[in-house]
């Protein structure tokens, strides 16, 4: 199975970038030998592939060059629906609660065509000194940009 990132994604033509999201398409080397659908873990990965998006999108803009990095808290997951090889998947993010060192994120994957929902998961990220070690107050602007995503103003 191929390892899935944003930057491998980005070198195909397996990805369309959406400003709330990413679509992409499910590859035979994303699949199990022996299976006919996703992983849970590679639907793992391709949620980070959107977080990242989101990152670079929302975060690295107004961090103004400042060094700032998040990790996981936690993530919470419910698989509602297989998703097999040769599907496009939508994979959906909101920011749906700000904190003042963290923020929570909703990811929805849909089958497109059908919109049917195949997962939803949150994940609650904390901002992050790498060079401490420790949790992090970001800037006003982060704050103010992810409270104005979660309650529908701005992108």
């Amino acid at each position: 199975m191929d390892t899935t990132s944003l930057e491998k994604l980005k070198q195909t033509e397996e990805i369309a970038f959406m400003n709330d999201g990413i679509i992409v398409a499910v590859k035979d080397s994303w699949i199990v030998k022996g299976e006919d659908r996703l992983s849970y873990t590679t639907l793992i990965r391709l949620i980070e592939c959107c977080r990242e998006y989101h990152w670079q999108n929302d975060i690295v803009p107004v961090a103004l060059g400042n060094a700032l990095d998040s990790i996981c808290k936690s993530i919470t997951c419910n698989f509602i629906s297989p998703i097999t090889v040769g599907s496009r998947v939508f994979i959906k993010y909101q920011i749906t609660n700000v904190r003042e060192k963290s923020y929570a994120l909703k990811f929805e994957l849909f089958q497109t065509g059908s919109n049917k929902l195949c997962a939803e998961c949150i994940l609650v990220s904390v901002f992050y000194d790498s060079v401490s070690k420790k949790s992090t107050l970001p800037s006003d602007a982060i704050i103010d940009k992810l409270t104005d995503m979660c309650h529908g103003r701005g992108r």
